[in-house]
């Protein structure tokens, strides 16, 4: 039987403050409570309960009517996320999706934009 593998630290060759590694995932308004829209992360049955995206195809949920597969909040206008060094920051709704997509990947090389 083979082992699970992992990410090192020094895999994120954009910098830990660069990348984003857990973030408030959005739950439309007529989902709370429902399934895999609102379970909790650790829940095993289904693998959506952990995961969103981010980036072009995958913005910021700007509403809690918004039905998309995307990070969100129910804090009004900012979403909190954890970045690999440990801090927490609100980052705008309306962040510009690329600047997004940027801060998702942790090996792109690309220079993040001031957003």
């Amino acid at each position: 039987m083979g082992t699970l593998g992992g990410v090192g630290f020094n895999q994120f060759t954009d910098g830990l403050s660069n990348t984003i590694f857990v973030g408030e995932k959005h739950i439309p308004r007529d989902k709370l409570g429902f399934g895999w829209w609102d379970c909790s992360s650790y829940n095993g049955d289904y693998s959506e309960c952990s995961t969103r995206s981010g980036g072009v195809n995958f913005p910021l949920a700007v509403s809690l009517d918004d039905t998309g597969w995307k990070f969100g909040s129910m804090h009004t206008n900012v979403v909190q996320f954890t970045f690999g060094d440990g801090s927490v920051r609100p980052l705008p709704v309306n962040i510009n999706p690329y600047i997004l997509g940027l801060l998702v990947q942790r090996a792109d090389g690309e220079i993040i934009p001031d957003y």
